[in-house]
């Protein structure tokens, strides 16, 4: 009969027995827990705000000052308007306005002058005195100054020309420009002038 030697040997911790047939008990394996580490997402990075170009501000057109609107009252003062026009006059030698004033820069019968309409002349009894009307109806270049005429004659003729609005024509050395709703008139020569639009005239 064999003999059964049972030991007991301590290994690490672990006990081993003996049994019949020497059947050992095995050791069961400690389980393996593997732990994957899940990447964390990347942050999406924030698209960095594209600068917008800066407009450069357009620079406007200078405009040119608006031409006054006040009557000239002197030789000076008409010529400002006359150069204001930047342009020749025409060379007409009667015209005619939108206002029915009528002109006549160069007749050998008749004073340089222009006539206001049949009702639009200027009332003014201080000039007129025992004239027929207490109208100044007309206003001429005589000897070198302006002569308001009380008038109930007419210089009027047929086919003038059309002087438009901001135009300006010339005969000898008078020129008249079509402005402010009137006649604006000068002579170079004496440097005298009138403006005169229905029943309105001034005289320098």
């Amino acid at each position: 009969m064999a003999q059964v030697i049972c030991g007991v040997v301590l290994l690490g911790g672990a006990l081993a027995g003996c049994g019949d047939d020497a059947s050992s008990t095995a050791e069961e394996p400690s389980a393996t827990v593997t732990v994957t580490e899940t990447p964390s997402p990347s942050p999406t990075p924030e698209p960095t705000p594209s600068e917008e170009p800066s407009e450069t501000p357009s620079e406007e057109p200078s405009e040119e000052p608006p031409a006054p609107t006040e009557v000239p009252q002197s030789y000076d003062d008409a010529v400002e308007r006359f150069d204001a026009l930047g342009q020749e006059p025409a060379s007409y030698r009667r015209f005619q306005t939108d206002t029915d004033i009528y002109c006549v820069l160069d007749d050998k019968e008749l004073f340089p002058g222009c006539e206001l309409g049949e009702r639009d002349g200027a009332e003014d009894p201080e000039v007129c005195g025992e004239a027929l009307t207490t109208k100044v109806g007309r206003l001429e270049f005589q000897d070198g100054r302006v002569q308001p005429v009380c008038n109930t004659d007419t210089i009027r003729g047929d086919m003038p020309d059309v002087l438009n609005p901001g135009e300006a024509a010339r005969a000898g050395d008078v020129q008249c420009l079509n402005d402010l709703g009137g006649i604006l008139c000068i002579s170079l020569s004496s440097e005298a002038g009138f403006f005169a639009r229905p029943k309105e005239y001034v005289v320098f």
